[in-house]
């Protein structure tokens, strides 16, 4: 909790569809002259005509010198030569009248060809780097579709923003589109955008959702992106509270007098009981407000495990089952897997060649295809059995050496959030892994990926 009384409970991720469009093209440059040259083609725009014999004392030229500039400029069209005097050719004076600074500029042209991706809610283009699909994260849908004359117009309407997007060149005003060759459609993908949910506690409890925008709030870009994950946000949900899974969670823990932190009118009061667990929290158990994988749950959790007796005479393989609450919008967040890696981080630290095998269990509220979603996420996944799991309830078992407990506990009639304790202690770890039940939800549920071998 900071000094605002501001936690950050939940983390979630947009997958937004882009498309990418290959587009030949050629651009061009401005640029200065060698020196001699530009100082040659100054001296001519002012004073018309000169005898090579006043320059060549004008610049200090030997003879031979200056004639090797002089027929260089001249066989580039650039002065002309008759007898001994030298003057400005027109065409040098076009350089003049395209420079912006009264020098003499050339213009280069060079080829390029663009990978191109633009994002199909808004059709502004994005940077390529990192597209991928992540399937548990929150699907955008399409609300544009863009051909290869709409990505021809939008490239030369917006090539400088390509140029800055696409390839970070900070130079890119020096730059100008000469003339587009070919367009041709490529490969659909996604770019990821992240969010948050945050709890504020001073006066009435408040849940708020931020959206992290990086380079889209130009041209109205990030109110639309803003309005189309709003909308789908609101789709989504929260598991509700329950009694059964408060009084399993009070269960797990031994807690008698878990009830003291509930009101009168039946709301948690989070500040009251935060402070205290900070103030009393045994050594090596934590509390937590927000879902595990938040980034101050996480490394929380990551240090327990750093700080935990590992048994490094087996074969140095370990699990993390993790009983996920019911709720559509738990998990849909890169949170998720860095959480894993980090505690996979720890294993391989402590122990060489150490492993993790990750198994998520759903309860049966979930739907199938939801849990799937994480498959890429998750060694395996689980469908417990029906009635078997109370659904506001959260149980990470971490090598049998670090428990995680949360529950969803209402702050108001609007207002529902997830808190809880992590430990390393062993009698509450195996407390909780005995009362849980995890393993045996493991065994006897459904499994749903990967298939078991025949």
């Amino acid at each position: 909790m900071d000094e605002n009384n501001t936690f950050e409970t939940n983390t979630f991720g947009f997958n937004l569809p882009c498309r990418q469009f290959v587009i030949a093209a050629e651009r061009t440059k401005e640029r200065r002259l060698p020196m001699v040259d530009e100082f040659i083609l100054r001296t001519l725009l002012v004073v018309k005509s000169i005898s090579a014999d006043t320059l060549a004392r004008f610049f200090g030229f030997e003879g031979r010198d200056l004639g090797i500039a002089v027929s260089d400029l001249q066989s580039r069209s650039l002065v002309t030569v008759d007898g001994n005097n030298i003057s400005l050719h027109p065409s040098a004076k076009e350089m003049f009248r395209t420079s912006t600074e009264d020098a003499p500029t050339i213009t280069v042209a060079e080829p390029m060809n663009a990978d191109v991706w633009f994002d199909l809610v808004t059709k502004h283009m994005v940077s390529g780097r990192g597209l991928r699909n992540v399937q548990h994260l929150i699907p955008l849908p399409l609300r544009q579709q863009i051909d290869e004359a709409g990505a021809r117009a939008a490239f030369h309407d917006n090539f400088r923003d390509y140029l800055r997007i696409a390839r970070n060149d900070r130079k890119a005003d020096q730059w100008s589109l000469y003339s587009i060759l070919d367009v041709h459609a490529g490969r659909y993908s996604f770019v990821q955008i992240s969010g948050s949910e945050r709890l504020t506690l001073q006066g009435a409890p408040r849940l708020e959702s931020h959206i992290n925008l990086r380079e889209t709030d130009s041209k109205g870009r990030g109110k639309q992106l803003t309005e189309a994950m709003s909308i789908e946000l609101r789709k989504l949900d929260h598991v509700s509270p329950s009694q059964a899974s408060s009084n399993e969670f009070a269960r797990m823990f031994n807690h008698r007098d878990w009830s003291q932190w509930f009101r009168p009118d039946g709301h948690f009061d989070l500040a009251r009981w935060f402070q205290q667990e900070m103030n009393s929290s045994s050594a090596g158990t934590v509390p937590l407000v927000g879902y595990p994988y938040v980034e101050r749950n996480r490394r929380a959790i990551t240090e327990l495990l750093e700080d935990a007796p590992l048994d490094l005479s087996g074969d140095h393989r370990w699990r993390i089952c993790w009983l996920r609450p019911g709720g559509s919008l738990w998990g849909a967040t890169e949170d998720v897997p860095a959480t894993l890696e980090a505690l996979r981080g720890v294993i391989r630290t402590r122990a060489k060649g150490g492993t993790l095998v990750s198994v998520v269990i759903s309860p049966a509220s979930v739907t199938d295809t939801l849990s799937r979603t994480f498959t890429r996420v998750f060694d395996m996944g689980v469908r417990a059995p029906t009635k078997k799991v109370p659904t506001a309830l959260e149980v990470v078992l971490i090598a049998e050496r670090v428990a995680v407990v949360s529950v969803m506990v209402a702050l108001s009639e609007s207002v529902c959030v997830p808190i809880g304790y992590a430990t390393n202690d062993e009698a509450r770890v195996r407390r909780i892994a005995e009362l849980s039940g995890v393993g045996e939800l493991v065994r006897e549920g459904t499994r749903l990926w990967p298939q078991a071998s025949r």
